[in-house]
């Protein structure tokens, strides 16, 4: 188990800095392209297309499995926090079962998507590059966010998985 664990954390890390960099490429270029466009009246004419759809779905589908593990989704917790025992494990249970079954579905869905994306030659309109690549990086953060949780699953009955985690975990 520590052997997947530390696997896991190993492509979590490089997915994260794919990430972050996605996310600075993001502000550089949109900065360098209001400059340009307001400045010298000749703005980066590729800047906008390059950002939708490459480093956006980058930026957020490839951190979402951090996102889970360090408490930034939202939590309704009022109702489970009231419930004791048995019933709590219970319900901690059944709502870490419909997390993973959407996340499951989303990943069956957008990776089905990605392979018809993929086999689809349609190029930029402003660059000469290829679309359906892109169309990968969604179902690669719903695939690590499916092993976070499938990590979380022993913790899940005594709500210590990072599902119903109220503070951020330390590192």
């Amino acid at each position: 188990m520590k052997t997947i664990e530390t696997l896991f954390a190993r492509m979590e890390s490089v997915l994260i800095w794919v990430a972050m960099i996605a996310t600075v490429i993001v502000m550089v270029m949109t900065s360098a392209d209001a400059l340009l466009r307001y400045s010298l009246n000749s703005p980066i004419i590729f800047a906008f297309e390059i950002t939708e759809k490459y480093l956006m779905p980058a930026s957020i589908f490839l951190a979402m499995s951090y996102a889970y593990r360090y408490g930034a989704f939202i939590r309704v917790t009022f109702l489970v926090d009231r419930l004791s025992g048995g019933v709590k494990a219970a319900a901690n249970i059944l709502v870490w079962i419909i997390s993973f079954v959407c996340c499951a579905f989303f990943l069956y869905a957008t990776s089905k998507q990605a392979l018809i994306a993929l086999s689809d030659t349609t190029n930029l309109a402003t660059v000469n590059i290829l679309a359906g690549p892109a169309y990968a990086l969604v179902p690669a953060g719903f695939l690590l966010l499916c092993l976070a949780l499938l990590l979380d699953l022993p913790k899940a009955p005594s709500g210590e998985a990072a599902l119903f985690v109220q503070d951020e975990p330390q590192s």
